[in-house]
């Protein structure tokens, strides 16, 4: 499972270059491959993790939260190896992973059940640096499915004279959920040969990513 996750984040860095230099064709639909088992252990489904290079782009250019695009380098990996997993109404979860930028962490906010060509995705729509405090008053609010303690406690540690500030937020609350937050049970989850999607048969036919895109800019 790791040589895997390790392979498609490999192609994920190769084709984030492609579109850094302007050689990536219009309309690329990044596969960020199927959810790991700590993602699958808070409800994601098992499905295939898709990302528009048009709203990556897109993204990256909002005034409120700008960023490099080189700077989601290994989001494969990040992604699977999550610092929180947030719930977001029904069908959708933001995760926040160990991308950095200015001082923030990179959210990335993904929706499931997304139908293309018959196929159900998990589609990635949000991705940009979030304010600390925010996501970590999320803690607060009983919004986590899932926490790493450590990473989040260090960085209450490092950030706590930086969030002393801010006046809806409560360090110390937030400390002891972590604390005594449980996870849920992590296991490599039984996957049918039914669920086994091959990613080469899944964009043979490019024909409907332009569409998609479309759809997005729309």
């Amino acid at each position: 499972r790791k040589d895997e996750i390790d392979d498609i984040n490999e192609r994920f860095n190769e084709e984030l270059q492609q579109q850094i230099d302007g050689t990536l064709p219009a309309g690329h639909i990044y596969s960020l491959g199927m959810p790991g088992e700590v993602l699958l252990s808070t409800g994601f489904p098992n499905a295939p993790i898709e990302l528009s290079s048009t709203r990556l782009l897109e993204k990256s250019k909002q005034e409120n939260h700008l960023f490099d695009l080189s700077g989601v380098k290994d989001l494969v990996k990040e992604l699977n190896h999550p610092w929180a997993v947030f719930r977001y109404g029904n069908n959708a979860k933001n995760v926040i992973v160990g991308i950095e930028h200015n001082g923030k962490q990179f959210l990335v906010g993904v929706h499931f059940n997304q139908t293309y060509r018959g196929l159900e995705v998990s589609d990635i729509r949000g991705i940009f640096p979030k304010d600390n405090a925010e996501w970590l008053n999320w803690i607060s609010q009983g919004k986590a499915d899932y926490l790493d303690k450590e990473k989040i406690q260090t960085l209450i540690d490092q950030q706590r004279t930086n969030l002393a500030d801010v006046e809806y937020l409560d360090l110390d609350s937030v400390a002891k959920v972590v604390k005594d937050f449980e996870n849920p049970n992590i296991s490599e989850k039984k996957i049918s040969e039914d669920e086994k999607i091959s990613h080469d048969e899944f964009y043979r036919d490019g024909d409907w990513m332009d569409e998609r895109d479309r759809a997005i800019v729309l």
